[in-house]
């Protein structure tokens, strides 16, 4: 089929850069209302450019809903919309659906409300350029550059924060991208002599998920840095982001063990960004956040044999809300620096108030944790003896204490973990990194204590405190690293993050004042418990809407990367939530302000 000018602009845009553009400054994304949308015939010129990858896109509960309602469909999407496997391959899917809703317009379509309820669009995108190639997104950076759109970066839509979708935009789908290569003594583009040459490394495509890669990984008997929810993109907001794991304590953080990106930039340009070419790219790329400096096509990460690991489970139940189960929450707090600094790894989930399979409300307290390269399961036992008879003591009975080895410890991810993480729930994050220096104080672990006592718990599964110690000796001694990772993750050993849930019939009244609670209330309580200056949050996992992000996820790197991002994107094409550069937007990215 003959192209048509559309069609010849967009494939020769990608190579000439942004020489023709609607408006030399910032003006609002056009929206479907406005004389400037493309029209039907533009939409399937793109969808030919790249080969029938475009959609048009509409939330996955319509089907339960009005006049288009259907009772087989609905309990279909009813039946999977509880898998991260099926959100993350249903590109309108999102695995936290409260950023599939638009308050500000009253737009909902929710799989589990009523069928009353009218359906809206709300955040999910109106189309999508579903990419197989650098080429698909090329042209989908172009198009909606050329008019003015809102463009929306997804790879699996795991976003606590909303980063992966907007409202009346052109969303650029990455997940079907899969491709992984496993190298040999790599060497980065444009290498000049100077620097390690990696004995191995792995090239991720954008799509990959973290369950692909270490089942990739331990087929190749390598490991790389990645985390424990299988759904996460290795190459998108995690790795951007910094992205803490249970061997980031051997390895340091993802983001550390970045070798090489490749990544469509605004003006189309599909460029390569390490130590070597375009470092201040490079530099941004590593812990500047998802989909802010351009759309990631692959990362190229460093490899080492693979290590064994001994993991461990324990788990306990208290009388709900006593003295007792917050004396052994100070009682875990207080062991860490010890249990880190041997190389331990840990994720701890609090629940004050958990319906138990008695039907009794207590408080569960649930810890699974591990020792990277480590054999033997009589020398953890040992050295979690003390520790454990003392939780015991406290609560007054024994607790389950299981010791596990596993020789290849990718084998972990996949066995432990499962292939579907939690998915299809309204939840709200506020977090905060608390360093050594607290935890080792004499009165840290009773502050902390204190602090998550404090907090409002509301009865259920999912209103849950987390204690996540994913760093460790080697992130400490990576200060040499010059990258956009916010320094105070240098001294961290305590990632504590508070979750805030609701369900689908929770008004969108209710839902603010639950969010405003989160952000003026909680929040600040997390930190007030900073010993240093200015601490810091990670920013995948964080208050959406805190109002000093750039300080709390940035610290004082956020200069350069503004000015980092005003070079590479200086028309703000790429903006996320509480992203670099965001502030010069408002929430939804649409107008300038």
């Amino acid at each position: 089929m003959r192209l048509n000018g559309l069609s010849f602009w967009i494939l020769i845009s990608a190579n000439l850069g942004s020489a023709t553009t609607i408006g030399a400054r910032r003006s609002c994304r056009c929206s479907p209302s406005e004389s400037c949308w493309p029209s039907e015939s533009e939409w399937d010129s793109l969808n030919r450019t790249t080969n029938g990858q475009v959609d048009t896109l509409k939330p996955v509960g319509e089907v339960c809903h009005g006049s288009i309602y259907n009772s087989r469909e609905c309990h279909m999407v009813n039946q999977y919309s509880n898998s991260s496997i099926w959100r993350t391959d249903h590109p309108a899917a999102l695995i936290y659906t409260n950023w599939e809703a638009l308050p500000q317009r009253n737009e909902s379509c929710f799989v589990g409300s009523k069928r009353s309820v009218p359906c809206g669009q709300g955040r999910v995108p109106l189309y999508t350029v579903e990419a197989k190639t650098p080429q698909d997104i090329q042209a989908g950076v172009n198009f909606a550059r050329h008019y003015n759109l809102r463009l929306a970066i997804r790879n699996t839509g795991h976003s606590y924060q909303g980063r992966s979708t907007a409202p009346d935009s052109l969303q650029i789908n990455t997940h079907a991208m899969k491709n992984k290569t496993l190298h040999k003594n790599f060497t980065p583009s444009g290498y000049n002599g100077t620097g390690k040459i990696e004995p191995f490394a792995v090239t991720l495509d954008a799509g990959v998920q973290l369950y692909d890669m270490y089942k990739f990984c331990s087929e190749n008997s390598v490991m790389v840095v990645g985390g424990s929810s299988h759904g996460v993109g290795a190459a998108g907001g995690f790795i951007q982001g910094g992205g803490h794991s249970m061997f980031a304590g051997l390895l340091g953080m993802a983001s550390d063990n970045a070798l090489e990106f490749k990544v469509v930039v605004s003006d189309g340009r599909h460029v390569i960004a390490n130590a070597y070419q375009n470092s201040d790219l490079f530099w941004a790329l590593r812990g500047g956040g998802g989909g802010t400096f351009g759309v990631v096509t692959s990362v190229t990460v460093r490899a080492i044999p693979e290590p064994p690991i001994v993991s461990f489970k324990l788990v306990g139940e208290m009388a709900l809300a006593s003295d007792a189960y917050w004396n052994a929450v100070e009682h875990l707090n207080s062991f860490i620096p010890e249990y880190n600094e041997a190389g331990g790894t840990m994720y701890y989930y609090l629940n004050p108030n958990y319906p138990s399979d008695s039907g009794k409300r207590v408080s569960q307290m649930h810890i699974f944790g591990g020792f990277p390269n480590k054999t033997s399961r009589a020398e953890v036992r040992k050295f979690m003896k003390p520790f454990v008879d003392k939780l015991g003591h406290i609560a007054g009975k024994p607790l389950d204490f299981n010791v596990t080895y596993t020789p290849k410890a990718a084998d972990l991810f996949t066995s432990e973990f499962g292939t579907s993480d939690l998915a299809g729930v309204h939840s709200i994050l506020g977090s905060r990194l608390l360093t050594r220096d607290l935890l080792k104080s004499h009165d840290g672990p009773k502050r902390i204590a204190n602090t998550l006592r404090s907090l409002k718990v509301i009865p259920g599964k999912y209103d849950t405190i987390s204690g996540i110690v994913t760093v460790g000796p080697q992130v400490w001694a990576n200060t040499d690293i010059d990258s956009a990772l916010h320094p105070v993750w240098r001294e961290t050993q305590l990632h504590l993050v508070i979750m805030r849930p609701w369900l689908d019939t929770t008004p969108f009244v209710a839902q603010e004042v639950m969010q405003k609670n989160l952000t003026y209330v909680e929040v600040p309580m997390l930190k007030k418990l900073d010993l240093v200056p200015k601490g810091g949050a990670y920013l995948n996992e964080a208050d959406a809407y805190d109002p000093e992000f750039k300080e709390t996820f940035w610290g004082p790197n956020y200069p350069r990367l503004y000015q980092i991002k005003q070079k590479w994107d200086p028309e703000g094409l790429f903006i996320v939530r509480t992203g670099v550069g965001s502030e010069d937007w408002d929430d939804e990215g649409l107008c300038p302000k």
